[in-house]
């Protein structure tokens, strides 16, 4: 069966957003959550979606359902444009946290997550019972790729210069280097001591450089990596009850200092704070659902930094 302008009269705007949850949650079951509405209500769905489109969509590979080539092509297609005539249409509504159901999809590094999520899901449990989050980790690699495929409406973190052109931001902390240790280690002193230490370095790019060698290489000096790891809650797990130190952003380190035996030393190296950014979509600029949204985050953030 070809689609055509007489089966597109058999499909509505509910039916193409039960499309994109599906390929993205791969699973009845999950859609059925996201959608809150029941399993089989979703098996129908996707049903009539077979019918009307005369494609597959979903087949079914071990436990997951695998989109097929059209699938993607509708969901690349469509998504934009759901999510701007969703934006459109929230302009002109109220948004009451106490009373109406959203979702919200957030995108941050794992060291801002660690941060702001015990302030920010107590917030939405306590001031939006209805309202849902969901939270992918990425990196300045891999946030504004999520943000311009519409996988997010909002990230925050350590981004560059490669955000999408129609990209929102605000800078909610520069945020200043210090050095982690185990509380039972002798606090580093100086810059001579802080060289001669073993290092644990987190490195989205899995390699054992970063800013700290940067700024020691242009004062003739070098030290040395003995660990690299891919998020900052692993240095909960390294640095207790051995001599190793890291050098990360203040607010990670301190909660990280209040969880584990560790202890918060200054760094003996002038590093250039780390910009963290908020950035968001431009079709979610003027929803006052998610300008609610972004209001909370600021706060949670805010309040993690104090």
């Amino acid at each position: 069966m070809s689609f055509s302008r007489t089966s597109l009269g058999n499909l509505d705007l509910n039916l193409l957003s039960a499309l994109v949850v599906l390929v993205e949650e791969k699973s009845t079951v999950r859609a059925a959550r996201r959608l809150h509405l029941a399993q089989s209500t979703v098996s129908g769905v996707l049903a009539k979606l077979r019918e009307t489109l005369g494609d597959e969509l979903l087949v079914r590979n071990g436990r997951a359902l695998e989109p097929t080539t059209k699938a993607l092509e509708l969901v690349r297609l469509t998504k934009p444009h759901l999510e701007a005539l969703s934006a459109a249409v929230g302009t002109t509504l109220d948004f009451d946290p106490a009373l109406h159901t959203r979702e919200f999809h957030l995108g941050c590094t794992d060291a801002v997550a660690f941060s702001i999520l015990p302030s920010l899901t107590q917030t939405l449990r306590a001031h939006a019972p209805g309202c849902d989050l969901i939270v992918r980790i990425g990196d300045y690699r891999t946030l504004p790729d999520m943000l311009a495929a519409g996988q997010i409406t909002t990230a925050i973190g350590y981004m560059r210069e490669n955000l999408p052109a129609t990209a929102k931001m605000k800078v909610l902390r520069n945020a200043g280097w210090v050095v982690l240790r185990d509380a039972r280690q002798p606090p580093v002193t100086d810059l001579d001591d802080f060289c001669v230490r073993p290092h644990a370095i987190v490195t989205p790019r899995g390699d054992l450089c970063g800013f700290v060698d940067d700024q020691l290489q242009a004062l003739g000096r070098s030290r040395r990596v003995a660990i690299g790891l891919s998020n900052f809650a692993l240095l909960l797990a390294v640095l207790p009850d051995n001599d190793m130190i890291a050098t990360i952003p203040d607010f990670i380190a301190e909660k990280l200092a209040a969880i584990g035996q560790l202890e918060i030393d200054p760094c003996p190296v002038d590093i250039p704070p780390v910009r963290n950014l908020m950035t968001w979509s431009v079709v979610a600029d003027s929803d006052p659902a998610q300008q609610w949204f972004r209001t909370q985050v600021s706060k949670a953030f805010a309040a993690s930094s104090q």
